[in-house]
């Protein structure tokens, strides 16, 4: 199988990247000669731009080449993918079969040619039947799901049940997820809650989002959807501008080819990424706050598939805002990421020495950490 991967920033603008195709056992990769000549860098340290076929060597425990395995679903959304390509086909999907459902409609702007999307265009059923019917799938009380919610839900990642929405936050009127949405509509996602997490899980994540917005973090605009089914946690998509236009996006575990699932990394590995792509000062004290909220709020789920960064189209990188901030337990308990070498029980004083590790002129960047109450 072969699949025609593009960077779609927008409905008018897309380059060819390049062909992804199967080499036996293996995921091979060719750029195109004509991105080559771009002078784009869509995975600067694992599969920086230069010509012939290159082959994923499986470093990081990954699927493929770690800026396509941010582009896989995971949990939720690969679940959904497997149940419904069993039934489709008697079989689980390939790789490339993953990337071809994802299509055109996943996070950030790389898309998958030829599409074969879960679903094709459906009816719109309202918030609290997509989660009533996300439940149930999720629970293991039902094989199928509405296809609204294999379409809306099928290119999500996460452990958590989600799906890609249109959004109106003057009216709080919802619409299928689309590229080109009605006027007034922007792109969101919705959270719903599981057994395991809670009927008040999004609540919580959205006291979480009030935190961090007060400690001076940046976050994509939250609030709480309320339906008959429950109060859900919704968030403005960070890779989809105003204009209708896309941004790429990348994980720091899907650039380094790292093994997000396995506690042991550095916050320390997260500023070198930073200082590497953005070469700005003021993302490391935005990264420096988001690991004190991490610390002190107790999200230790702090894996490195939960930082990721943008790019533009013409090439320029930033920190994304923050997200997946919540009260989260880590792999027995301890921080996933560690805070200059402790992860048990890292405490104020580990964020200090992370401070003075990374080249920060104070432990508290502009004082804004004071603020997390």
């Amino acid at each position: 199988m072969r699949l025609t991967v593009s960077l779609r920033f927008s409905p008018t603008y897309r380059i060819k990247v390049g062909t992804l195709f199967d080499l036996g056992r293996d995921t091979a990769f060719e750029y195109d000669r004509g991105f080559l000549a771009t002078g784009l860098n869509l995975a600067p340290f694992r599969l920086p731009p230069r010509s012939g076929i290159l082959v994923y060597d499986h470093s990081g425990n990954m699927d493929t080449f770690g800026v396509f395995e941010d582009s896989l679903p995971d949990g939720w959304g690969r679940r959904l993918v497997d149940v419904a390509y069993r039934q489709r086909f008697g079989r689980l999907p390939s790789v490339l079969e993953r990337l071809a459902c994802v299509g055109t409609n996943g996070m950030g702007a790389l898309v998958y040619e030829p599409e074969e999307p879960l679903e094709n265009e459906t009816t719109f059923a309202d918030l609290a039947a997509l989660a009533e019917s996300a439940e149930r799938f999720a629970e293991g009380k039902a094989e199928d799901v509405l296809p609204e919610v294999r379409r809306a839900g099928g290119s999500s990642g996460g452990a958590r049940p989600k799906v890609f929405i249109g959004f109106n936050p003057q009216t709080g009127d919802v619409c299928a997820e689309r590229e080109s949405l009605p006027s007034g509509f922007e792109h969101w996602i919705v959270k719903f809650n599981t057994r395991q997490d809670g009927a008040d899980a999004g609540i919580r994540e959205f006291r979480y989002y009030e935190k961090a917005i007060a400690a001076g973090v940046s976050m994509m605009p939250s609030r709480l959807i309320e339906t008959r089914a429950g109060v859900f946690f919704a968030t403005k998509r960070f890779d989809r501008t105003d204009a209708g236009g896309r941004l790429h996006v990348a994980s720091a575990a899907g650039l380094l080819h790292a093994d997000f699932r396995t506690p042991g990394d550095e916050y320390a590995l997260l500023f070198k990424l930073t200082d590497a792509l953005t070469h700005d000062y003021s993302a490391k004290e935005e990264l420096f706050r988001r690991a004190t909220l991490n610390v002190l709020e107790h999200n230790r789920d702090d894996h490195l598939k939960n930082f990721a960064f943008l790019m533009d189209d013409q090439g320029r990188w930033s920190l994304a805002p923050f997200y997946d901030f919540t009260y989260s337990d880590g792999p027995n308990g301890w921080q996933t990421l560690s805070v200059a070498g402790e992860g048990a029980n890292p405490t104020q004083a580990d964020l200090d020495r992370l401070a003075h590790e990374v080249g920060l002129k104070a432990a508290r960047p502009d004082g804004e950490v004071d603020r997390i109450d």
